[in-house]
């Protein structure tokens, strides 16, 4: 199949990797594909790092006519089967083109997060009648509430994990034990979050869990990891409760591996939006235990008690009480962090998802 990837992001988070790991799964499988992509942003650069397509497009909200326009020319060029869309703006820009073509592509797009659709004419516009077919990064939960919450008809929704590489994220030891770049105690455990500095996903709460935690184990150092909008929110948090030396913010890291394998547990604490987070999937396939809520898709991954714990968004008491019951027992740890790779490695592995994803486009296409 010949396919247009197009990402309008200009920020580095799970669903702007996920959009470099599908493309570069969909080519090692003999597909034709070009990324469609931000000049400047990110995922551009390292798109050209991994030796994929790209192609420079700029989609910035100012030019939208141009954009749309312009996109016509690119699809009339490339002559694609598909066009794969992952934000709101490459959304409309490539629905709309296509929509001045005859014949046209099919027009998908994975939608990343669980939060309701806009409920307005222009949003009901492109899901109901611009999109072929639109895909949820979540499980079976997250494709009924589009269906029966959204309104979108059921043989036009599907769903299924973004799926990671669980080759390459696997337990073992780091080559670079973070606690020496930090210098802090080698018997120090470490609590970790890694994500973008997005606010629904909940690094408040984990700040707020992080001072009642230290009380009861103060041999224990909370990292955040990652870069965004929030940072000075959280950053301010940090300060006003004293935890700047138990609390650290470490920005956006490239060795993201190291870091997992650093950490003794892993805490993802998102309140909203989220399907299944990226980063929650690597922890589970690294081997460590992870604390999350019930938002989303999350409980369709994690059973209570069995590779994790679950508890009500926003809820920094409950999600304290399960850190420090992690803390204190190691084999408890070790069991969760083992059920936790087994889960990932037998239901969530990427070739899984690009299978999954093969059989949407065959199915839109013949449609």
């Amino acid at each position: 199949m010949k396919i247009l990837i197009a990402e309008s992001s200009m920020a580095v988070g799970g669903q702007e990797l996920a959009v470099l790991l599908h493309a570069e799964r969909l080519v090692a499988r003999g597909h034709h594909i070009r990324l469609v992509l931000e000049p400047r942003s990110p995922i551009m650069a390292m798109a050209r790092e991994r030796g994929l397509p790209v192609e420079p497009f700029v989609m910035r909200q100012w030019r939208l006519p141009l954009s749309i326009l312009a996109f016509r020319r690119l699809i009339t060029r490339e002559q694609p089967d598909i066009v794969h869309v992952n934000s709101s703006r490459d959304s409309w820009i490539a629905a709309l083109s296509a929509r001045l073509l005859s014949p046209r592509p099919k027009v998908i797009r994975t939608r990343h997060i669980s939060a309701p659709l806009n409920n307005n004419a222009t949003t009901h516009l492109l899901y109901r009648r611009l999109l072929d077919m639109v895909i949820v990064t979540g499980g079976e939960r997250n494709r009924q509430d589009l269906i029966h919450r959204d309104g979108l008809s059921p043989d036009r929704v599907a769903s299924f994990p973004i799926g990671l590489d669980v080759g390459q994220f696997s337990p073992g030891p780091p080559k670079e034990d973070i606690r020496a770049e930090l210098g802090i105690p080698p018997g120090h455990l470490l609590v970790g979050m890694i994500s973008y500095l997005r606010d629904y996903k909940g690094h408040r709460y984990l700040v707020e869990a992080a001072a009642k935690v230290l009380k009861q184990h103060p041999a224990a150092a909370f990292l955040i990891v990652g870069e965004g909008p929030e940072e000075q929110n959280i950053r301010a948090q940090i300060e006003r409760l004293g935890l700047a030396t138990d609390v650290r913010m470490l920005g956006f890291r490239d060795d993201l591996l190291d870091v997992f394998r650093s950490l003794n547990l892993f805490v993802i604490p998102t309140v909203e939006g989220d399907t299944i987070p990226q980063v929650l999937m690597q922890a589970l396939a690294i081997g460590l235990p992870v604390v999350s809520t019930t938002t989303g898709s999350i409980p369709d991954v994690i059973a209570d008690g069995d590779s994790g714990f679950l508890v009500p968004p926003r809820d920094p008491d409950a999600l304290a009480d399960r850190i420090v019951s992690l803390l204190k027992d190691p084999e408890l740890r070790a069991a969760m962090g083992r059920q936790g790779r087994r889960t990932v490695v037998q239901s969530y592995s990427i070739d899984r998802m690009v299978d999954e994803l093969e059989r949407v486009y065959r199915k839109v296409i013949a449609a």
